[in-house]
């Protein structure tokens, strides 16, 4: 088990998950919680590298490790998964990789629309993006 568990500190997921529960002061039963395990034991498994991340908490740890989900989804799915993110990545190419401040952006303007549509207004060379909501 020993030998396991050294040689998953290599893990992108694992490193993210450490710095950030530190950063934040929280304890594995906090996170445990958080993620709706009833047992501390398993945030221990997940550092370890002896259990890997479950798809379905991806966007609890997210949000509960204050970063972006798609970035820890990226990390999740490249070392679970590596032929799947090659696949989405495959379909969503023409978008890239949208970076913090895009994701930001995207956020204001699904806010900002609601139920109704929202158009950004692009000024053209200017650098300036407006988000316009049509009522």
């Amino acid at each position: 088990m020993k030998e396991m568990i050294s040689s998953k500190t290599d893990s992108d997921v694992v490193a993210l998950l450490c710095e950030r529960q530190a950063a934040l002061g929280l304890s594995d039963s906090s996170l445990a919680a958080a993620l709706g395990y009833k047992n501390a034991k398993v945030i221990a498994l997940m550092k370890s590298g002896a259990m890997k991340v479950p798809l379905n908490k991806v966007a609890a740890l997210a949000r509960v490790l204050q970063v972006e989900g798609y970035e820890l989804l990226r990390k999740v799915l490249s070392e679970t998964a590596p032929d799947l993110w090659c696949a989405i990545q495959d379909i969503i190419a023409p978008l890239g990789s949208p970076n913090s401040t895009e994701v930001n952006l995207l956020r204001h303007l699904i806010q900002l629309g609601g139920d109704d549509e929202a158009t950004p207004i692009v000024f053209s060379g200017k650098g300036i993006i407006a988000l316009v909501s049509v009522e």
